[in-house]
Parts: structure tokens; C-alpha cells; sequence
């Protein structure tokens, strides 16, 4: 007999159907067989019922392995999706945290330390999926299998790399700590130094505008600038201190100061023109004090040519040009005429001859007061 099959159902088949139909026209034929017949015939449809029934039972088994290794494959293919998803996000996340924890301010320190506090929070998200990667693994060892086609990746590498990610997580917070820890040193650092730095500025500018806004006798010009020239040098202790500090900047490799606008050469540099400036003053004093000695010439005059130098002075560099000290000749009211073009100037050339004798080009205070000379003279 053959098996035949509709619609996903077994059946008797043709030949099953005229071996009972023969049986049947012989027994109406009385054959002398009929009872052994009618057994055998009884015996061969127990058997097919039963080819049947096994037949049937296989079919479902068949259908439940195939359902079965079908869950298996999503289920592998599944893994293998989130299992590369999760390292291409650990492998991103271990190379941020493995990065050299390096600031230069305390609001910079503050700023990578919320951003690990984020990332941190966002572990939990992470941790979710890594659940459902676990729930996933459990499902294919449910199935007896060790080997997952799609990927190299098991859950035991995946779980250390997990532990290495928490470890770093830990480190790199200690990093943070310690950073921030050392930028509030130099902040420290920063504002000591900016506080003596500011101080230091201030005193520069107050005791300049006072030599250079000085009045009284020339007497008493000059003991108030003396007073002022040794306070000066008494300061440059005051600078070694900040210089130190300054050391200690450069050391711990500060080269920023939000505090203070004042660097230690800015400084040093003011207080070296302040004392050279102090130290020519109180010669040009003295010079004046002299020269009202020698040449007669009284101490009106003499505050006369002070005032007019300080005014064409603008840069206050204690000198001038020939350019401005011509001009300053005569507002004070010396002929100058102009010489015709090409002409040397003969009459300026015998006033730099007295007062500009290395002719440098620049025309100092204490020169400058020979023009007193000059003018007596005259």
C-alpha cells in the first residue's frame, strides 16, 4: 500500500481502497478463504493504522525540531546583534576613560567631572542591555549550544569586559579627584601670587604718579624723591617674593592667571623703569639745584623747563626726541628759524652740541636743563 497525503493529512491511498474492495467481492463470492481473508485483511489495516499513527507522530516531531532550531537561529542571530552593538559602545567608552585626566583651570576639572557623573548615570541604561544579552545567552545554552556561528563573542568575554569598564569607571573617578585636587593647589597658587602681584602693581602706579606729580621747592622735590628712590629699593624684596611665587607657577606649569593681568617680567620691568626713572629725577633735581647755584638762573625758570619737558615727555619716558625737544625749545620762546630746504639748521645744531653731546638722538632731563644754561647765556 502507498501513503498519500492532502492538505498536510495522511490517507489510506488507492491501493489500501481496492484491497478492501477485492475483499469484499470475494467474500460476497463465499470464497472458500473468507475467514482467513477477513483476518488478514484486519491485520493489514491494523498495521496501516499504526504506519499511520508513527507516521503522524514524526511529522509533529519534525515540525517541533524545525520551530525549535528556528527560535535557536533568531536567537543566536539575536546575540550575535547585541553582542556587537554592546562592544562597539565598551570599546568607545574604554577609550574615553583611558584618557589622560589633564586640566589647566578648577572650572575645567568641574566640567570633566560632570561629564563622568553623566556617563556614570548612564550605566544603568547599559546595564539593562546587558541583562537582556544574559537573558539571550540563557536561552541558547537552554539548547545545549556552545558555538554561536555569527559571532566570536561569548557572554564570559563580554562579562569582563563589563568588570574592565567598572574598573576603569572607579579609576578614572580617583583621577578626577586627585586633578581636581591639584587645580585647587594652583588655584591657591594663582590667587597668591595675583593678590602681592595687584598689590604690587598699585604701589608702582601710586608712588610713579607721585615723583612724577611732585611740587614744592626744589629742596623739597628733592627729599621727597630720595624718601621715594630708597622706598623703591627697599621694595625689591618685595619683588624676590613674588618672584618666588612666580617660580612655583611655572613649576606646577601654570601659565594662566584669571586674578591678575600682571606677569613677574611686566613687574620687574615697572619697577626697574621706576627706579631708573626715580634715579634720573632726583639727578635732574639736583642738576637744577646746581645750575640755579652757578648760572643764576632762579628756580622759577628752572620749574619752567621742568614743566615743559613733562609736557612734550608724553610717553613719560624721561626724554625727548630732537623732533619734540625743538618744539619744546621754542614754547619756552627760543628763535628757531626754519632753514631753507637743505640747509643744515645751525642755530638747533649749537643748542645739541651743548645738550646732546654723544647725540644719541635723545635729549634726557638732566641735559635738558643745560638749556637753561644756554638761555642765560644768551
Amino acid at each position: 500500500a502507498v501513503v498519500s497525503t492532502q492538505s498536510g493529512h495522511y490517507g489510506r491511498g488507492d491501493n489500501i481502497d481496492s484491497l478492501t474492495e477485492l475483499k469484499d467481492k470475494l467474500i460476497s463470492a463465499q470464497h472458500a478463504q473468507t475467514k482467513a481473508l477477513k483476518q488478514r485483511h484486519t491485520d493489514v489495516m491494523k498495521r496501516w493504522d499504526k504506519l499511520i499513527a508513527e507516521s503522524e507522530a514524526r511529522r509533529k516531531k519534525l515540525l517541533a525540531a524545525r520551530d525549535h532550531f528556528s527560535d535557536l537561529e533568531k536567537s543566536l542571530s539575536q546575540f550575535a546583534s547585541l553582542a556587537s552593538q554592546f562592544n562597539g559602545w565598551y570599546e568607545n567608552a574604554e577609550e574615553d576613560l583611558s584618557e589622560i585626566v589633564f586640566t589647566t583651570s578648577v572650572d575645567e576639572c568641574h566640567r570633566l567631572r560632570d561629564d563622568h557623573t553623566n556617563f556614570v548615570e548612564s550605566l544603568s541604561k547599559k546595564r539593562e542591555e546587558f541583562k537582556e544579552l544574559e537573558e539571550v545567552d540563557a536561552i541558547i545554552r537552554s539548547y545545549h549550544v556552545h558555538v554561536n556561528p555569527y559571532t566570536w563573542f561569548t557572554m564570559d568575554t563580554l562579562e569582563d569586559g563589563w568588570q574592565c569598564l567598572l574598573r576603569s569607571v572607579k579609576e578614572r573617578d580617583l583621577d578626577i579627584d586627585r586633578e581636581l585636587k591639584r587645580q585647587k593647589q594652583n588655584d591657591d597658587l594663582r590667587q597668591a601670587y595675583a593678590k602681592q602681584a595687584n598689590s604690587f602693581a598699585d604701589w608702582l602706579k601710586t608712588t610713579k604718579e607721585h615723583v612724577s606729580t611732585n611740587k614744592g621747592s626744589l629742596e623739597e622735590q628733592r627729599n621727597l624723591i630720595q624718601r621715594k628712590s630708597d622706598e623703591i629699593k627697599k621694595k625689591r624684596s618685595f619683588l624676590g617674593e613674588l618672584e618666588e611665587l612666580s617660580a612655583h607657577l611655572e613649576k606646577a606649569m601654570i601659565f594662566d592667571n584669571k586674578y591678575t593681568p600682571h606677569s613677574i617680567v611686566t613687574l620687574a620691568q615697572q619697577w626697574d623703569g621706576l627706579d631708573q626713572f626715580t634715579r634720573r629725577l632726583l639727578q635732574n633735581i639736583k642738576t637744577q639745584i646746581a645750575a640755579q647755584g652757578t648760572t643764576g638762573v632762579d628756580e622759577d625758570e628752572l620749574k619752567e623747563f621742568t614743566i615743559m619737558f613733562k609736557h612734550f615727555d608724553k610717553d613719560r619716558s624721561g626724554r625727548l626726541d630732537h623732533t619734540e625737544f625743538k618744539a619744546c625749545l621754542r614754547s619756552l620762546g627760543f628763535d628757531l628759524p626754519v632753514p631753507a630746504e637743505g640747509e643744515p639748521d645751525r642755530a638747533f645744531e649749537a643748542i645739541l652740541d651743548v645738550v646732546d653731546r654723544d647725540r644719541d638722538g635723545f635729549i634726557r632731563l638732566e641735559e635738558y636743563m643745560q638749556v637753561g644754561e644756554v638761555r642765560y647765556i644768551e
